[in-house]
Parts: structure tokens; C-alpha cells; sequence
């Protein structure tokens, strides 16, 4: 059973794949002529800026993992580079349909350490909420000025919803949790333990994962001025906004792997579709490459940094419980 739920999963993934290829495609092939007139040109510094930007994406968040599992974690703590090679190294994974592989392989590089299941989970849960929540508040902000596209009540709606929703995360987070954990333990095989989280490192995550939303946006605008394009800077609240909300909309699209063309269709509608000209057809596919650039990068050189710490020994032992080992 399980082989035949995978092998429907990799079908259905590759279809969607398949039909958002020929879409581009065929987009591509009808506004060809207007995207050569365009005559694109790369400009070194500011794709240079895009990647600092979409680096800092990565590494911010990380810093927010090792504040949580740190402060959860009775024993066991991570320094910052371990907390880059385990987070980092384990994203690679986001690109295999399914968006449970980085959380495994986090669990089992983590057990020896002293790291338990549920704690990674809850660590991660965690995160992912206050990473969605802030991501889709910051693109609704960016959206306001687009009025001419989208009517100023729908995002000023969705922003209050998004922000009573995290208030009351915030108020009552214990409740919450604790209800939550419930849940799961009632329906799910696989039982959570509650881990107590202070309002001070929710604050702590909301500035980090903000700071992360804001730098993503930045991306758009910067790839945008890479490449050559025509963007004023009016337009650059638009372009931050199409990435973050196409990118945490697109993740929601559990069969397809990193989000791989959801994310670009949807960038692409925001932006105006043909009508907005090359942009909106250049714009998803570039940040797309850029992204998996860095994801390369920073994953290969997670890789590294993790075979390092497992170097003559995983675990270590100290006073406060075991580590994992320095290299």
C-alpha cells in the first residue's frame, strides 16, 4: 500500500509539473519576440545583493531554530554552525515530493545527540507557523500600495485576520499548544510531547522571521534590477509581495516538490500576466534559478560543515548531557 500511495504521488506531482512546464512554455513561445526586444542584461552587484538577501532568508531562521531548540532542550544544546549544517543540509530535501523528508533526516541526526523526536518536531512546527504567519502579513503589506490590481479591502481583510489569528497565538499560546498536542496525540499515531514556550522567545521568532520575510521580498527587487529589467521602485512592493505570498501559498502544494512552478504561476498572475510584459514572465523563472543557486551553495557547504561534526565521534559527552561533536 505504501509503495502504491508513493508511486500516485510521484505521478500526480509529475503531472502538475509536466502541464506548469508546457504552460511556461507555451507563454514563452507567445511572447518570445517581446522578450528578446526587451534585451535583458546582468548586472553582477545586484544579483549579488539578491543572493546576500535570500541567504539571509536561510540563515536568519536557523538562528530562530537553534534559539528554540536551545531554550527546549534541558540537556542537549547545538552551537550556530551545527544548527546551519543540520537545518541546511536537511532543506535539500524540500525539492522530493513530500514535506516530511527534512524533518526525518533532522531526527535521526539529531537522536544521537540527545535530541528527542518530538522536540524536533515541535521545534520545527513551531518555526514553520510563526515563518507562515509573518511571511503572509509582510506580503499583504507590501500589497497595499497595488491598489489599481487588487482592491485595497482584500488585503487590508486578509492583514487584520492574519494579525487577530497571531495575537491570540500569542495571548493564549500555551492553551493553544497544549490543545493542539492533544489533538495530534488523539489522531495520529505518532505521539508530541509539550515542550513550555515563553511569550519572550515568541517575540524572539516573530523579529527573526520577520526580518527573514522582509529580506526574501528584497530578492524579488534586486534579481529584477540583475537582470536588466525595466522596474521602477513604485513597483518593487508589488514584485516583494508576488514572491512571498506565491512562495507560502506554493508550499501548501504538498505534492509538488519545492513548490517547483506553483510557485512561478502564481508570481506570474500577480505580476499582471502578458499584459505586464517580459517581467512577469522573466521575474518567477529567474528567482527560481537563483534560489536554487543558493540552495546548492549553502546546502553544499551545510554538508560539509556536518561532516565535520561527525568526524571522530557524533555525540560527545559533557556535564550539561551529550553534544554533538565539534569535529
Amino acid at each position: 500500500m505504501s509503495r502504491r500511495k508513493n508511486a500516485i504521488k510521484f505521478l500526480a506531482s509529475s503531472l502538475v509539473l509536466a502541464c506548469i512546464a508546457f504552460f511556461f512554455y507555451r507563454t514563452f513561445k507567445l511572447n518570445w519576440a517581446s522578450v528578446r526586444a526587451q534585451k535583458f542584461e546582468l548586472h553582477p552587484g545586484y544579483l549579488l545583493c539578491a543572493a546576500a538577501c535570500i541567504v539571509a532568508t536561510y540563515l536568519v531562521p536557523t538562528y530562530g531554530w537553534k534559539l528554540t531548540i536551545n531554550a527546549l532542550s534541558r540537556t542537549s544544546k547545538l552551537s550556530f554552525s551545527q544548527s546551519v549544517a543540520v537545518v541546511n543540509a536537511s532543506s535539500l530535501t524540500k525539492y522530493i515530493p513530500g514535506k516530511i523528508w527534512s524533518y526525518a533526516l533532522q531526527m535521526y541526526w539529531l537522536a544521537a545527540a540527545g535530541f528527542s523526536k518530538s522536540l524536533v518536531v515541535y521545534v520545527n512546527a513551531l518555526n514553520l507557523f510563526v515563518s507562515l504567519i509573518t511571511s503572509l502579513m509582510v506580503g499583504f503589506v507590501f500589497l497595499l500600495p497595488s491598489t489599481a490590481r487588487f482592491p485595497l479591502g482584500l488585503s487590508v481583510g486578509a492583514l487584520a485576520g492574519l494579525l487577530l489569528v497571531d495575537i491570540v497565538a500569542l495571548k493564549f499560546h500555551d492553551a493553544s499548544l497544549k490543545w493542539l498536542i492533544a489533538l495530534n496525540n488523539r489522531f495520529s499515531k505518532r505521539k508530541l510531547q509539550y515542550f513550555d514556550v515563553s511569550t519572550k522567545l515568541l517575540a524572539q521568532l516573530h523579529v527573526l522571521h520577520l526580518v527573514a520575510a522582509i529580506a526574501f521580498g528584497l530578492a524579488a527587487y534586486f534579481i529584477c534590477l540583475g537582470i536588466g529589467a525595466p522596474v521602477r521602485i513604485q513597483e518593487a512592493p508589488l514584485l516583494m509581495a508576488s514572491l512571498l505570498l506565491s512562495d507560502t501559498i506554493a508550499f501548501a502544494a504538498l505534492i509538488v516538490p519545492g513548490g517547483l512552478g506553483v510557485r512561478e504561476g502564481i508570481m506570474y498572475a500577480m505580476l499582471g500576466g502578458a499584459a505586464r510584459g517580459p517581467v512577469a514572465l522573466t521575474l518567477p523563472v529567474a528567482a527560481r534559478v537563483m534560489h536554487m543557486i543558493v540552495d546548492v551553495v549553502l546546502g553544499g557547504t551545510a554538508l560539509r560543515l556536518l561532516r565535520n561534526l561527525n568526524r571522530g565521534g557524533v555525540v560527545e559527552t559533557t556535564a550539561a548531557g551529550p553534544r554533538l561533536g565539534a569535529g
